[in-house]
Formats: structure tokens, sequence, C-alpha cells
């Protein structure tokens, strides 16, 4: 009987838990919902007073796109992180809806379909516990940060974007199949940006992501050819590999031109383990460096992108405005150490918040505004993540060795951009792929068991327990 009393105690404490939390996530879901209510209401009447005709194609448009992102969630995944840097197109201000929201939205939906609907548990590893500070540090600093608004939108940004899409994967990307579909997104994605800025070669100013960005381009870009030759050429033949150099070179050139220093030196940083890994693809190499320099007269890249990246032959000037950025952001975590000037604050203690948006480096950033523990519980997440990817690539014999290795470097390239253009909110592929060692040691771990009961000799990962406990469900 008092074995049973505390189970009901227990339950009830629970489920008093569980309210608290779902009013708060209430609350907020509220408090991002109306202005965004308010905008869709307003595009909705200029839509249906200018184009009313075309609104029954955009609902079955509309009405297909859910059924599929719903269907292959992990494309609706990869489209979250790539489309934030086609929104700010000027030909989609009409559009009644926040793309990256929306995207959020169907994300949202797909979990909790496969939540309630299917046998899939969300099984959060244990090392996730280092999001905890962080995530209490925010509200923490919510007391004392220079602009509540600006700091209650980021923190926010943080919970319902940010960390959702740290999630994610344990759900909607948790196989390899899904995880080669979502790569594919990452790709097509990063081509259609190149494909777009192909217009601007021949002027003046260096070449952009629809969104005006230039480091969007040169990330996406680099991220896209990363993907192709780490995941793809390994398994193909050189004739089927050449079929792929027209989109190669679309991306090359988009890198470039996008004068994007640290872009083309992370992705020339990957490029080269990636042959280390693969000898034979040394000759794709050899075969696009003299076809590159061969066509490099008549491509037209912008003369100011070919100066921004002839800055890297003097470090002092390569990072350029940035220094001002970190220095600041240096000196602002050392007058801070402990709890930092509140999260956003950053932007609100510099001389120009236009300008001094954030640090470019999200150590620094962290550090600025919430102060040492975040750093510390950062860098814990992300030590963790990289032991487990390497206890992963152990596994060598793999069948799956071809797509850790691509996810190896895709999490080397997010933390080589994070150092440089680093900013919470806006790195959230990088939170994604601190997720993903955490998913492939699931995978591995499920390979294992199957290769045991089949009778095969197996010692990684199956032989730890705390694998075991942790995804045995």
């Amino acid at each position: 009987m008092t074995s049973s009393y505390q189970r009901s105690a227990e339950q009830l404490r629970r489920l008093k838990l569980t309210a608290v939390v779902a009013a708060i996530a209430l609350s907020f879901v509220v408090a991002m919902a109306v202005p965004m209510l308010s905008k869709v209401q307003s595009r909705a009447v200029q839509l249906l007073s200018s184009h009313a005709m075309y609104v029954p194609f955009f609902l079955v448009g509309g009405a297909a796109a859910l059924w599929f992102f719903l269907k292959f969630p992990e494309i609706a995944v990869s489209v979250f992180y790539v489309v934030g840097f086609f929104k700010g197109d000027p030909r989609l201000d009409a559009s009644p809806v926040d793309l990256t929201v929306t995207v959020a939205v169907i994300m949202l939906l797909a979990m909790g379909l496969r939540l309630f609907f299917t046998e899939a548990t969300l099984h959060l590893p244990k090392d996730f516990i280092f999001y905890a500070p962080l995530l209490a540090l925010m509200f923490i600093s919510l007391t004392y940060t220079p602009d509540l608004a600006a700091g209650v939108d980021k923190t926010l940004r943080f919970i319902f974007l940010t960390l959702m899409g740290a999630i994610s994967p344990f759900l909607l990307v948790d196989t390899p199949p899904k995880v080669r579909r979502f790569m594919a997104g990452l790709v097509v994605g990063g081509i259609l940006m190149a494909i777009n800025s192909f217009f601007m070669l021949g002027g003046e100013d260096r070449l952009t992501a629809p969104s005006g960005e230039t480091t969007a381009l040169g990330f996406s870009a680099g991220l896209a050819l990363v993907i192709i030759w780490a995941l793809w050429f390994p398994r193909m033949a050189l004739f089927s590999r050449m079929l792929l150099y027209p989109f190669v070179a679309v991306l090359i050139v988009a890198l470039v031109g996008s004068g994007g220093r640290f872009a083309n030196v992370g992705t020339v940083v990957c490029l080269g383990l990636i042959i280390l890994f693969y000898r034979k693809l040394v000759v794709d190499l050899a075969i696009l460096l003299g076809a590159g320099i061969a066509a490099l007269p008549f491509v037209r890249i912008p003369a100011a992108s070919l100066d921004y990246l002839a800055s890297l032959a003097h470090p002092h000037q390569a990072f350029g405005t940035r220094t001002d950025l970190m220095e600041f952001g240096l000196r602002t975590f050392l007058d801070h150490p402990l709890f930092g000037v509140g999260i956003q604050g950053y932007r609100y203690v510099t001389p120009n918040p236009l300008t001094y948006n954030f640090p470019h480096n999200l150590l620094l950033e962290l550090g600025a505004e919430l102060g040492i523990f975040a750093v510390i519980a950062f860098l814990g997440l992300a030590v963790c993540s990289y032991r487990a990817m390497f206890r992963v690539l152990r596994e060598a014999y793999s069948e799956n060795i071809i797509l850790y290795r691509t996810v190896f470097l895709i999490l080397i390239l997010t933390c080589m951009d994070a150092s440089v253009s680093g900013e919470m909110n806006n790195d959230r592929l990088l939170f994604f792929m601190l997720s993903m060692p955490f998913v492939l040691e699931r995978i591995a771990w499920k390979e294992n068991t199957a290769r045991a009961d089949a009778g095969e000799v197996v010692v990684f990962p199956s032989d730890r327990p705390h694998l075991e406990s942790a995804y045995s469900n």
C-alpha cells in the first residue's frame, strides 16, 4: 500500500510539473503567434484582393507540399536550415507567413505524428544535460539584460527554433536513408543558391545568397561541395562522377564568387581530409583544378571577391571588421565573466547596436552575454558530441562508414564557421550537427546488435552498458 501511495504521489508531481511546463510553453507560443497572425492576416487580405484567381492553386500546392514534408520530414529539416537564406529575397516579400516558422511548425507536426501514431520514442542522450545550464542562464539573464524585449525574443527563438532543431534528428533523421536524404536536401539548396547568384557575375559586388548575404552563399556552397565529395563520389566510378562535375563547377564558382574567406578555407580543409580518406579522388581534384584555372578568365568573377580572398595572404587583414567585434566581445566577457551582460545584451552595450550586433564567434557571444558557465556548458556538449563521433568512426568496417565520415566533416565545417560567423540562433545547423553523433551511435548500436544476433563477433558499441540502456528503446 505504501509503495502504491508513493507511486501515485510521484505521478501527481509529474503531472503538475508537466502542466507547468505546458503552461509556460503555451504562453511563449502565444507571445510569438500574435504578431505572426497579424502579419498573416494583412498579407492574406492583400493576396485575396490582388491574386484571388491563384488562391486555389496556392492551396493545392500548399497541401501537396505539406503531404510531402510529412512523408519525408528529413527533407523538411534540410529546408529548415536553408530557407532562411532564401526568405530575404525581395521577391518573397509578399509571402503571408515567415518561411522559417512555417517549416518549423511542419517539423513539430511531423515529430508529434511520430510520437503519437508510431512506436517511436524520444530518448535524448544524457549529454543533453549541458543544455540545462544554458537555458537556466538565459532565463536568469532576462532580469538584467539591457533590452528585455530583445532578450525574450532571442530566448524564445533559441528554445522553439534552435533547440527544436537539435532535438529533431532523434525523431526525424534517425536512419541512414533519412540522413542521406537530409544531406541531399542541403545539396539542392546550395545548388539553387549558387545558380541564383550567377546573375551577379560580371558585376562589381561579391555574389550573394537571395537574402543578400555573402557568407551564407559561401557556407552553403562549401557545405554542398563537401557532401558531394564525401558522400556521393566515393561510391561512384570516375565516369559517373564526371557527370556531376557541372554541379560541382557551379558550387565552386559560387564559393569563390562569394569571397567568403573562411568558407573557402573550411571547404578546402574538409576536401583535404576527404582526399586522405579516399585517395582515388585525387584524380577528380586534378581535373577540376585544371579546368577551373583554364576557365577562370571567362567566368567573370567580381574583382571584389578575389580581393577578399587575397586578404588571406595577410592574416591580420583576413578578419576585417570582425576583429573589432571579437575584441569587444572578449572585453565584455572579461568585464562580466560570471554572468555576462544578459541575453542579447552584447549589441546594447556596444558603441553602435546596428554594426556591433554580435561578436561573430559563438563562444565569445556566450561568454559576453551569459558568462563563463555558459561557455563551459557549450564546450562540455561539444566535447561529448565529438567523443561520440570518434566512437562511431572507430566502427570502420561498417557499411555506413562513408556516411559517418561525411557527418564528421560537416561537423568540422559548421564548427569552423561558428568560430568566425557564429551566432546562437543563426547557427542552428551547428546545434543539429552536435546532435548527429548521438544519433549515429544509436544506428551503430543497432547495426552491431543485428550482427551479434547473426553470430558475428562485435566489439563496439554493443559491449558498452550505457549505450545499451540508452538506445535499447
